[in-house]
């Protein structure tokens, strides 16, 4: 597995744990923490997202461009 592939899939993982975090954020009864805990998630997200692209930038294979392509790009809520 190249350095790319592996913040990619690295990339992939924090998405899922985001939109986990996001849904319980939004949740009827939200605690602060987990609206805390999604905040802390999509910035984290957001800089490995921008560390991902410079990689797949500089010498990530066509590959990696479609795969980072499809996922979420960072947003601030």
């Amino acid at each position: 597995m190249t350095e790319c592939e592996s913040m990619l899939k690295e990339l992939e993982e924090k998405a899922i744990r985001m939109q986990s975090a996001r849904k319980a954020a939004k949740a009827p009864g939200a605690s602060e923490r987990e609206v805390s805990d999604c905040k802390m998630l999509e910035q984290e997200y957001m800089g490995l997202h921008k560390r991902t692209k410079a990689m797949v930038d500089d010498r990530g294979s066509d590959s990696d461009r479609k795969k980072l392509s499809r996922l979420e790009p960072p947003t601030v809520h």
